[in-house]
């Protein structure tokens, strides 16, 4: 018998109760803090299991998490070929506008001749 009492307990039950007395109260409270520990840990066990992710739980979060990333990957590769399509007219632009400057302007004939001189 495993008894939870305090030896002074024990002896004062022995006084009270009687010895065989005492040790089946003691041994029917043994019992029911046993059962009552028990049944506190798988409460406590249950209440746990509720808050904490699975694994399942966290493998289907890291799916999810991958299909957004790679939605988010092409939707920066389709921004990146928009930024170069938009960088190339804009080159083009500024190379009408130079053509337009030049077709239109002595004075920049004569600033080409500047800068073109060895």
């Amino acid at each position: 018998m495993v008894s939870t009492l305090p030896p002074e307990v024990v002896i004062k039950l022995q006084e009270k109760l009687g010895k065989e007395e005492a040790i089946e109260f003691i041994k029917a409270l043994d019992e029911a803090i046993k059962e009552l520990s028990l049944q506190r840990k798988i409460e406590l066990k249950e209440e746990l299991a509720k808050d904490l992710v699975t694994k399942a739980d966290l493998k289907e979060e890291s799916a999810k998490l991958m299909e957004e990333i790679v939605k988010v990957r092409g939707e920066v590769l389709e921004l990146k070929a928009r930024l170069s399509k938009l960088e190339t007219y804009v080159k083009v632009l500024i190379a009408l506008f130079l053509i337009a400057i030049a077709l239109y302007s002595p004075v920049f004939f004569e600033l080409l001749k500047l800068l073109l001189k060895p």
